[in-house]
């Protein structure tokens, strides 16, 4: 089995320190096997598992292209829910308001993943993860607002996976968005 790889949204540091104090708020429940680490923190927008390194050759020359024509944007986490079955959910994650500027990166990242026959065929759910792999035990996990938490996204990397390392991923390639002529006052 070779490397995996993925293409995320690199949170700024304000954002990431603010959604892992939620998570390690919440984590005296102890209903989950896996508790991503505050570096770890990102958005997904594209999932690749094993590619060659051709491939990833086209994916890097692609995101090079095509990633300078998105401007950097806001993005604000304001909520908390879960994927799966409410009594047993499969993932427990933050999510940020809808943006029109996150929808148009992920559906460019997907037409470079499709260059590999990597694209997703599942809605785009933007959120972070906070935690997954439900344990099994019957506990409440909260679900609902939570107070917002705005940062700027400036970068697109390419991230791989080292499961045995913590945190699990390393920086493969980034990729600067434009400037967008706003600044959200903090550093990330």
């Amino acid at each position: 089995m070779g490397t995996h790889y993925f293409i995320a949204c690199k949170l700024p540091y304000k954002v990431k320190n603010k959604l892992y104090e939620l998570q390690q708020a919440h984590m005296q429940q102890d209903c989950f096997k896996k508790y991503p680490e505050r570096d770890d923190l990102h958005i997904t927008l594209s999932f690749f598992g094993a590619v060659s390194e051709q491939e990833l050759k086209i994916v890097c020359a692609e995101l090079d292209n095509k990633i300078k024509s998105h401007k950097a944007f806001r993005v604000t986490f304001d909520r908390i829910d879960t994927f799966g079955q409410e009594s047993a959910p499969r993932v427990w994650w933050a999510g940020p308001k809808p943006s029109a500027h996150l929808t148009d990166l992920y559906r460019t990242v997907q037409d470079i993943a499709g260059l590999i026959n990597k694209n997703e065929h599942r809605p785009f759910r933007p959120h972070v993860t906070l935690a997954k792999k439900w344990k099994g035990e019957p506990v409440d996990v909260y679900r609902g607002p939570v107070e917002p938490v705005t940062g700027f996204i400036d970068e697109v990397v390419i991230y791989e996976i080292h499961p045995e390392k913590r945190p699990m991923y390393d920086i493969y390639a980034s990729y600067q968005l434009s400037e967008s002529g706003e600044n959200d006052g903090t550093v990330n």
